[in-house]
């Protein structure tokens, strides 16, 4: 899909907080992934329309349109926030602990996707950008450890495209390790299982990260303007403001959103109170446990408790492999071949930290300005048949049962500070260590995931790696 995933996704833009990008830096052994660093780029990629004005932290010219939602629940969630002791703040300017509404990647109520920010404006005026449709990349052409081209397959019909400088792999968290391993570059047991000649042995795979967290709800209430919801609220006029770019209506906003960014105690013992590492995030509609992709048409919500920042050990994470007997049978498609583990709730802390999580979640709808709308939690069926309603048992049967991952899968083949570092497959300027004129560049080379969403990372990644190409020397052309 041309913008990948920015073309479907929920379009929340958080970067993340500042210490995730000093992590990096220190991962890597190169200070100029620092978040002080890097704001340059997010405010290059940036045109800021939000409510968030004051300061110097975003970017009024860039090709990426960032408006914030206004949503009829927002007046409660900032009078809960106060009750709570908490202020609303601007979740990217840079990100503190607190409640926040969402920014999105958004102009007049319409998804702004990186195609449409980047690559359609110019689509018919660079003569040398080619953008080829329906086509799927299957192989790295490599010679002598040096990348040449790729193959790809279009209609059926088996191409190939020569690279005179480099070939950047921008497959995503899940496809790039798998086109890896299809092209030698890999760990040594699927390398050698899958009957794939050696390029490179890399640690490919090893490395899957994600925010595990948990569904909450349903909350019953007694006003249902405050949610704005689609099956609910719906009329005709919404369709006409919306055609005529009047888009401040309910087909324009979405349907999740406010959030908040919380300090567990878990990192309040580190010393870490200005790193967040759980959300919430509010869904303005009951999302049937059954399906999650219906939304039943009550007067209900629901709450997204995520564990922003997993306990971080090399080992304790997922992995992407490939079905090497899939594989040898010559089965190619990356769908048939890949395999997922994400390994969530590895660690003991992980899970008490949805645990808090929740407890802080029913904390906001306790509140008085929740109160006054008759909010109250109704409870899961199948949980509440073994276990006392609202005691730690259940609320384990509740991770258990509802518990999923955010879609913001990353890391599978991370950046790291050189070919010394045994957990890295590329460099801090994104190449793949041991294999020329070869680079990754998307949310696969993030070393540690941030504790929110991933939108905005991946841009500023992708920002980042676009001026350090164009600082690179000119490469000889190599011929195939």
């Amino acid at each position: 899909m041309l913008g990948g995933s920015s073309s479907h996704n929920g379009l929340v833009y958080n970067r993340g907080n500042s210490l995730d990008y000093d992590k990096w830096a220190e991962i890597t052994n190169d200070p100029s992934w620092r978040y002080d660093a890097i704001l340059k780029f997010f405010k290059k990629a940036e045109t800021y329309k939000g409510i968030y004005t004051i300061g110097h932290q975003h970017g009024r010219q860039g090709p990426l349109t960032i408006e914030t939602l206004m949503r009829p629940i927002h007046p409660l969630w900032k009078a809960a926030a106060a009750e709570l002791g908490y202020k609303v703040i601007d979740p990217n300017a840079p990100q503190k602990p607190g409640f926040a509404y969402e920014d999105a990647t958004s102009e007049i109520g319409r998804r702004v996707s990186t195609f449409e920010a980047y690559i359609n404006p110019i689509l018919h005026i660079r003569k040398k950008l080619h953008v080829v449709k329906y086509a799927q990349v299957d192989k790295i052409l490599l010679k002598d450890n040096i990348a040449i081209g790729v193959r790809y397959t279009k209609h059926g019909i088996v191409m190939m495209a020569q690279a005179s400088k480099e070939v950047i792999v921008s497959g995503g968290a899940i496809a790039t390790p798998i086109l890896l391993m299809k092209s030698g570059i890999g760990p040594s047991s699927i390398l050698n299982n899958a009957k794939i000649p050696k390029v490179r042995y890399l640690p490919v795979g090893t490395n899957l990260q994600d925010h595990p967290g948990v569904l909450l709800g349903p909350f019953a209430i007694d006003d249902p303007s405050v949610l704005s919801n689609i099956r609910n609220n719906l009329t005709i006029e919404d369709f006409e403001k919306y055609i005529n770019f009047q888009r401040e209506d309910i087909l324009s906003n979405g349907q999740s959103g406010p959030q908040a960014f919380l300090v567990s105690s878990f990192a309040k013992k580190r010393r870490e109170v200005n790193w967040p590492d759980f959300q919430l995030f509010l869904l303005r509609q009951n999302i049937d446990r059954v399906n999650p992709a219906f939304y039943i048409p009550t007067n209900e919500f629901s709450l997204i408790v995520f564990a922003g920042r997993p306990e971080y050990k090399i080992g304790n994470f997922g992995s992407i492999t490939m079905d090497t007997s899939a594989y040898r049978r010559r089965v190619r498609d990356i769908e048939r071949l890949v395999k997922l583990d994400f390994n969530f709730l590895h660690s003991k802390q992980d899970f008490d930290l949805l645990l808090e999580g929740i407890q802080s979640g029913l904390k906001i709808f306790n509140t008085k300005p929740f109160e006054a709308i008759g909010t109250k939690l109704k409870p899961n069926a199948e949980c509440a048949k073994e276990y006392t309603f609202k005691t730690k048992e259940y609320w384990r049967c509740i991770i258990e049962r509802n518990g999923r991952n955010s879609c913001h899968t990353c890391c599978t083949c991370r950046m790291g500070h050189g070919p010394s570092d045994k957990n890295a497959v590329v460099d801090s300027k994104l190449r793949v260590l041991g294999v020329a004129r070869l680079r990754v560049v998307d949310a696969s080379i993030i070393p540690q995931v941030t504790n929110s969403n991933m939108y905005a990372p991946v841009v500023v990644l992708a920002e980042k790696a676009s001026e350090d190409i164009l600082r690179q020397q000119e490469i000889p052309f190599i011929p195939i």
